[in-house]
């Protein structure tokens, strides 16, 4: 942990935000969700800056932040962050990107969503955003500005900034050029999982 809080004044961080929250059961975006309501309300995204904000000030830098929109989600997050006036963070220190949509498919056989004669759409999924950065500059901005990790989080992990200056301490530590951490899934849960394919040589990845 403390191999990362050195580091930490080169990394960047990049929130896809790209969903809404009705799986969660809530009507608006994800990051405006609440997280803590025992002494005042706090939703995710101030939650978030103020970790990144917190960790830029231990290492006397403004540590940059990427947001990954949608459709859904754009005019939203945008709103948000200028109604609490970036929660501190100075708006050179953010940029959004907005991915596309495509169509919504209903099964494994690739057939069409659609509602009313017209084909639902939906965001593209997290893996735009790699192309997102590319295409709007970010990369490169970052790289010759000596950022040497980028922090891929998600829009709902209030826990992740806990263990994120060990993540990078042990990226350090090992030259590793990715890194992931996660939780033991659930049986049925509906979230995401790391997987490992085995090939029948042996080989595995």
């Amino acid at each position: 942990e403390q191999l990362g809080l050195e580091a930490v004044g080169n990394a960047a961080f990049v929130l896809v935000a790209g969903g809404l929250g009705e799986r969660l059961g809530y009507q608006g975006i994800k990051v405006s969700l609440p997280l803590y309501i025992a002494e005042r309300e706090m939703c995710f995204l101030e939650h978030y800056i103020g970790h990144i904000q917190q960790l830029g000030a231990s290492s006397g830098k403004q540590l940059p932040l990427a947001i990954m929109t949608s459709d859904d989600t754009h005019a939203l997050t945008e709103e948000l962050l200028k109604k609490n006036n970036n929660f501190g963070m100075a708006p050179e220190q953010i940029t959004i990107v907005k991915q596309n949509k495509v169509p919504a498919l209903i099964d494994s056989e690739g057939r069409f969503a659609g509602k009313g004669g017209v084909i639902e759409t939906k965001p593209h999924g997290h893996g735009d955003v790699h192309t997102l950065l590319h295409q709007h500059g970010l990369a490169k901005k970052w790289r010759d500005s000596g950022v040497k990790w980028v922090c891929f989080f998600q829009d709902t992990n209030g826990v992740i900034f806990r263990a994120i200056p060990a993540v990078i301490g042990v990226s350090v530590k090992n030259d590793f050029q990715v890194n992931s951490v996660c939780v033991p899934r659930t049986p049925g849960e509906a979230v995401g999982g790391i997987c490992r394919l085995d090939h029948q040589d042996g080989r595995s990845c």
